[in-house]
């Protein structure tokens, strides 16, 4: 093994691991680029905490990335230890957590309205391209959905005679049926009309289509929002380095949630149907809006300054 180049050895770990039922895809991927670094330096022998950590450190990546990188190779370093004893072993905290939620950016409505605006000036004008990218953006923001679920609704997923959309075959594997809001409703009909003068229908038919009629690639969508996005000029507010298509879906949780609080319902109770909505497995990961968002920070302190405040007076009386 000593002879043989870091890559072969990625191999031979990931070979293993694979038959014990593991997929490894991003860390299989991930991996193997450890090793090419490796390898393209000349290493040999034991690996170093400094062959280590300069990887997880490459290509001007952030600290979060350094953290999960490190999880990503201690494992192996583990295995290789058994041919090169001298093998260091990273501690995962070197870079700190590599798994924690990052505050998102949280769309104002005029940052919304303006990214609409700026897809309906996508090439061609007043064609399907501009239209299918402006309404595509407007669900999320309007419903919450993940990208992939609006990229995944066939046409006879939306029944906008009852105003809901069908979400099946989701993160969680569950579907879900979600009702909408007349303005939805109206944009998705205007959407659809606009794209039956242009595409043939037939019974497998995506909601959202390419002008030749297919499926929109996420890559693709993302492709288009990055352009988008430069062109406004946007400055991320949050941890990512920019804003994200993610993030208009923690937008639509954040708002909903401020408006519960603006309108005195309990939110306790609200959340309960925002999860459903957004079809969270824990209602814990639709928890973390109210504390990981600043805007909604703000407001449960408020909140418990009133509560504790109230607490003191009832035990002074």
């Amino acid at each position: 093994m000593t002879s043989h180049r870091i890559e072969g050895a990625v191999e031979a770990y990931l070979e293993e691991r694979r038959r014990l039922g593991f997929e490894l895809r991003i860390a299989g991927a991930q991996l193997m680029h450890f090793a090419r670094y490796a390898d393209a330096r000349g290493h040999h022998g034991p690996l170093t905490l400094d062959l280590q950590q300069d990887w997880a450190r490459a290509r001007g990546t952030t600290p979060l990335t350094w953290a999960r990188r490190i999880e990503i190779v201690r494992p192996f370093a583990i295995y290789y230890r058994q041919f090169e004893p001298e093998t260091s072993v990273p501690d995962p905290a070197t870079f700190g957590r590599g798994h924690r939620r990052l505050v998102p950016h949280i769309y104002t409505e005029q940052e919304i309205c303006d990214l609409l605006d700026e897809a309906d000036r996508l090439a061609p004008r007043r064609g399907l391209r501009p239209a299918t990218y402006r309404t595509l953006f407007g669900l999320i923001a309007a419903s919450g959905l993940r990208l992939s679920e609006a990229l995944r609704l066939h046409d006879a997923d939306v029944d906008l005679r009852a105003g809901t959309l069908t979400v099946g075959k989701t993160k969680f594997r569950k579907s879900r049926l979600l009702p909408l809001h007349p303005t939805t409703v109206e944009a998705l009909d205007s959407y659809r009309r606009m794209r039956d003068q242009q595409v043939s229908r037939h019974g497998e038919l995506s909601f959202f289509v390419s002008p030749a009629g297919r499926r929109l690639p996420s890559r693709t969508v993302h492709e288009v929002f990055v352009g988008l996005r430069t062109r406004l000029g946007w400055v991320a507010r949050g941890d990512h380095r920019h804003p994200r298509i993610h993030d208009l879906r923690h937008t639509f949780a954040v708002r909903r949630v401020q408006r519960w609080h603006q309108e005195g319902l309990r939110i306790d109770q609200g959340t309960f149907l925002l999860s459903t909505y957004l079809g969270h497995a824990k209602i814990s990961d639709t928890y973390w809006y109210l504390t990981g968002v600043p805007e909604l920070l703000a407001l449960v302190g408020t909140q418990f300054e009133r509560f504790a405040q109230a607490a003191g007076e009832v035990h002074d009386a």
